[in-house]
C-alpha cells in the first residue's frame, strides 16, 4: 500500500477531495508491485486572494529502484489541478512500469554468452 501524503499550506483541503485524490492514485499505482512507495501530493495557492488561474497540484512519486516521478499543473480549482496532473502521473507510471517489463524480457548479454557456450 503506498503512502500518500497531502499538503495544501493555505488552502482548505476537504475530505471529499482527499478521498478522490487517495482513489485515484491508488488506481494509478495498481501495477506497482515494490514497497514502499511514497507519493506527495501538494496544492499550493500561487496568486494568493487575486483569483485567476492560481491553484497548482504537484505531485511526486518515490518508487523504489527508479528514477523518482513529478508533474505539477495549474488550474482555477483544486480538484481540476489534481485530474491534470493524475493523469499524467498515470501515464508516467505506466510508461516506467512498460519499460521494467520490456527490460525483463530481453536476456543480458551475459547470460545470453552463456547459453551459447
Amino acid at each position: 500500500m503506498p503512502t500518500i501524503e497531502i499538503t495544501g499550506p493555505g488552502l482548505a483541503i476537504t475530505p471529499a477531495l482527499r478521498a478522490h485524490v487517495v482513489e485515484r492514485l491508488q488506481h494509478a499505482l495498481l501495477g506497482v508491485h515494490t514497497n514502499p512507495v511514497h507519493v506527495r501530493v501538494a496544492f499550493t495557492d500561487v496568486n494568493g486572494p487575486k483569483g485567476g488561474l492560481d491553484v497548482r497540484c504537484a505531485i511526486d512519486v518515490s518508487i523504489p529502484q527508479s528514477p523518482p516521478l513529478h508533474t505539477e499543473e495549474f488550474a482555477v480549482r483544486g480538484i481540476n489541478a489534481f485530474d491534470r496532473s493524475a493523469a499524467a502521473i498515470t501515464r508516467q507510471i505506466a510508461q516506467q512500469l512498460e519499460r521494467r517489463q520490456q527490460s525483463a524480457r530481453r536476456p543480458k548479454k551475459y547470460y545470453a554468452a552463456k547459453r551459447l557456450q
